[in-house]
């Protein structure tokens, strides 16, 4: 059997992606099973869609965007969404009240996956 490869980066894609498209569901006061109607999936589907369970195509994209009144662009995370920028900035300050033996495995495990600090340091 070959492993499952999985790159973290696509599905942290189709994860913001998925929260973009329940925001904006929401913006226009739809439920998952009257988007679903619109789109002709499940509601279910639509479920996996906003969790990121399931990617999303480039023509249903364009259809979900139609059916929520929105650009296509504005269902795709912003770049500082995409290199982890927004949860790393602060993580001095969350982790401020942790022992310091939890301090130093969450930045030993920042580093490890390569995430640079914004201002350039590791974790």
């Amino acid at each position: 059997m070959v492993p499952e490869v999985r790159n973290v980066g696509i599905d942290d894609f189709y994860r913001l992606v998925g929260l973009r498209i329940r925001g904006a569901r929401l913006n226009a006061g739809l439920s998952q099973a009257e988007l679903a109607e619109h789109l002709g999936l499940t509601r279910s589907s639509v479920a996996n869609l906003e969790t990121g369970r399931q990617r999303i195509a480039l023509h249903l994209c364009v259809l979900i965007a139609k059916a929520l009144s929105t650009e296509v662009i504005a269902l795709l995370p912003q770049e500082s969404s995409m290199n982890g920028n927004e949860e790393i900035s602060d993580l001095s300050a969350r982790l401020a009240d942790s022992p310091e033996s939890a301090q130093d495995f969450v930045r030993a495990a920042v580093a490890q996956l390569g995430i640079k600090h914004p201002e350039g340091k590791d974790g």
